[in-house]
């Protein structure tokens, strides 16, 4: 299909983008003489890098690295050196948890492929004070983590936190002491309410839902595979991922757009179509007679490979499970009778002769797979070949001891086992001998009468289909209480019951409730021996007809219900309609997924009430968005009408959205480090060293810092 013709139709294809591995930059002298702040805003999902003397960050990349087991570290993928994330997706890891920074040889191997990207070539050191994100309300402990990994491993200069939504607010807006703000952080693991009262964090009024990017690309792909399971592997996450991120939207009143979208002409107006990838089969009149003929072969051969194939699994399985009742039964011929009980009491066996019973069946069963796989020869019987002795089975019990009573009731359960398995050998053998006769008459027909050999392979299989579907229906009828089937059955149970009496009495069983549960307690669900068999059997009439016949498998497509024509392109095609609106929503009603949180509006009512009513009105005017999410459609009308529902009649209030809300946090951090603030909120290597790792140089776009409380001794 050509582009015109897709966009013409609304039909988008995944774009499936590879990421190319990013340059290694010089290190000008310019940038090494002068100490140029290094900006790093530190993202759960992506990383960003860049000199301050830059406008733009010049690296950008999935904050994920990737590592063979048994390779070297050298060999560590970061970012956007992993082409594909699917493949490797077993191995990916993250420096993060939620959104706390918790795998600091994570982190520092981030840290070695900035440093090493941007040009960095000073041994041992980083020569550059560092502007860096953190998350809202950092824990002291993760900074002192931090700090030590900067100042210890990278001997840096100077580093200042700062959180990534304040920087965001300080480059669309002049902050101040008089600023005031609530602040929306739309991010990859979590959304942040941040009140700003007086230009400074009211951190103690600051909430966390624990809905993000990634729960709402997770929550696509499930919808997606539950809608589609047969294409639930090509619909991977880094696809749903590109879904949530092209065509999702944020309704404005959810209701009323998913009443809209049961309307059949709104559905077609609206509906956004996306072709996965797919081989268009050759149709069959561009192909030879001998081309077809060929394909037809290798898709016979296939077949019988496949067939093959499983009978050789299941027959290694009933082999093994064979010898290991073989090798308890042979705890009797080696006088262990005390060693055969306890075996006998892990298997699902109460006698020896019940262990007999499914021995010979296993051994039949094993014939006679093996006499179906071809080139494999029945196995010759080695017991012919080795003398048995059973001299006590023949002389009166009153004549023998008491040890010889034991030996002699061995030996003849082990006749008993032995004259079993040569009746089941025999047995098949007879068996494959009648089958390779009836075979060898088959094939002399089909070469004299191939059109009455043909109509007798059908009538055969068509024999089986109905022996097949009679015991189906018996089956179906056996589980309905009312039917004939299942009535004449529990009149069979009541004569057991009744031990076979003759005398004349009301027979009421399965009148009651309780003969009913009694009924299917002992209803056997696979009572019938031969369906294996019969299955086997239409399994080579069918594999002969596919063979011989070239209409059969166009009957079988009818009978699939494939007549007419097929459209493989629809099939391929996803249907993305109400999940346009429906994945965004999370972040509103995070409850659709289980999760017991509150959504943004409720708990934004909730951190509003925590104020004043004139604070509440001066947060009301300044509400501020950013962050991924933000970039959702209409998502500022949405919170408008949420707000519209929860602030007091005719008070006004104020939505604004970051310009750009997913690198301003990097724009903003590079505006803070060419600010007089910067100097005075640096935190030095003496300092460090000092006061310690936890140690955070307030300002207004960055955490408060609580020392951690001396222990009293």
């Amino acid at each position: 299909m050509t582009s015109a013709e897709t966009k013409s139709h609304g039909i988008f294809s995944f774009k499936d983008e590879k990421t190319q591995p990013d340059p290694v930059f010089e290190y000008p002298s310019s940038i090494a003489d002068s100490n140029v702040p290094l900006i790093i805003d530190n993202g759960v999902y992506k990383c960003r890098a860049g000199w301050a003397s830059l406008e733009e960050p010049q690296l950008v990349f999935k904050n994920i690295t990737a590592k063979q087991k048994g390779k070297k570290e050298l060999e560590v993928q970061v970012g956007n050196e992993i082409n594909n994330i699917e493949v490797v997706k077993w191995i990916l890891r993250t420096q993060f948890d939620r959104n706390l920074v918790t795998l600091y040889d994570v982190q520092e191997q981030i840290y070695d492929y900035i440093f090493a990207h941007l040009g960095i070539n000073t041994e041992g050191c980083v020569n550059h004070p560092i502007v860096m994100t953190e998350a809202l309300c950092n824990p002291g402990y993760c900074r002192q983590q931090m700090s030590e990994l900067l100042f210890e491993c990278y001997h840096i200069p100077s580093v200042t936190y700062g959180v990534d939504s304040l920087f965001s607010l300080y480059k669309n807006q002049d902050v101040t002491e008089l600023t005031n703000s609530l602040i929306l952080g739309c991010g990859y693991q979590n959304t942040s309410l941040i009140p700003v009262v007086g230009g400074r964090v009211s951190s103690a009024n600051c909430r966390r839902i624990n809905m993000g990017g990634a729960q709402l690309d997770a929550f696509m792909q499930r919808l997606l595979q539950l809608k589609y399971p047969g294409h639930m592997a090509a619909i991977t996450l880094s696809r749903a991922e590109e879904l949530v991120k092209d065509h999702c939207y944020m309704a404005e009143d959810y209701i009323k757009e998913l009443e809209a979208w049961t309307d059949n002409d709104y559905y077609e107006n609206n509906v956004t179509k996306i072709q996965l990838p797919y081989n268009a089969a050759v149709s069959g009149s561009q192909l030879t007679a001998e081309q077809l003929k060929e394909r037809r072969e290798q898709q016979i051969r296939r077949l019988k490979e496949s067939n093959a194939k499983r009978r050789l699994e299941k027959l290694q399985m009933e082999e093994e499970k064979l010898m290991q009742l073989i090798s308890v039964q042979e705890l009797l011929d080696d006088e262990d009778e005390e060693a055969f009980n306890r075996a006998l009491l892990s298997l699902p066996y109460e006698t020896a002769e019940e262990l007999q019973v499914d021995i010979t069946k296993l051994t039949m069963s094993i014939q006679r797979m093996k006499a179906k796989i071809k080139g494999i020869d029945l196995p010759t019987d080695e017991e012919t070949k080795k003398p048995a002795v059973y001299d006590l089975i023949d002389i009166p019990d009153d004549q023998l001891t008491p040890d010889q009573m034991s030996t002699k009731k061995r030996q003849r359960m082990l006749k008993n086992a032995r004259e079993g398995r040569l009746r089941a050998q025999a047995i098949q053998r007879e068996k494959q001998q009648k089958e390779m006769e009836e075979e060898k008459k088959l094939e002399q027909r089909r070469i004299k009468d191939f059109n009455g050999w043909l109509q007798l392979i059908r009538d055969k299989r068509k024999k089986l289909l109905d022996i097949r579907n009679a015991k189906k229906q018996r089956k179906a009828d056996l589980a309905k209480r009312r039917t004939y089937a299942s009535q004449q059955r529990m009149k069979m149970i009541t004569q057991l019951v009744s031990g076979g009496s003759k005398k004349k009495k009301e027979d009421t069983f399965g009148q009651n409730d309780a003969d009913w549960e009694v009924y299917k307690e002992i209803h056997p669900e696979n009572a019938d021996s031969d369906s294996e068999a019969e299955e086997d059997k239409l399994e080579e009439l069918e594999t002969l007809l596919k063979e011989h016949d070239p209409e059969f498998q166009r009957e079988m497509d009818q009978t699939m219900g494939q007549t007419g024509e097929f459209d493989i392109a629809e099939y391929y095609r996803l249907h993305l309609a109400v999940e346009k609106i429906r994945v965004p929503e999370l972040l509103f009603q995070p409850s659709m997924i289980g999760i017991e949180q509150a959504g943004i509006a409720e708990t934004m009512d909730f951190v509003l009430k925590k104020f004043s009513p004139e604070s509440q009105n001066k947060l009301a005017q300044n509400v501020f968005i950013t962050g991924g999410n933000a970039m959702f459609s209409h998502f500022k009308e949405r919170l408008e009408h949420e707000l519209l529902a929860m602030r007091p009649f005719q008070s006004t209030f104020s939505v604004s959205i970051a310009k750009n809300p997913i690198l301003d946090a990097w724009y903003g951090a590079r505006k803070f480090a060419l600010s007089p603030l910067f100097t005075t909120s640096s935190i030095t290597r003496a300092e460090y060293e000092e006061k310690g790792g936890e140690y955070l140089k307030e300002h207004w776009a960055s955490n408060r810092y609580f020392p951690t409380p001396m222990s009293s001794k």
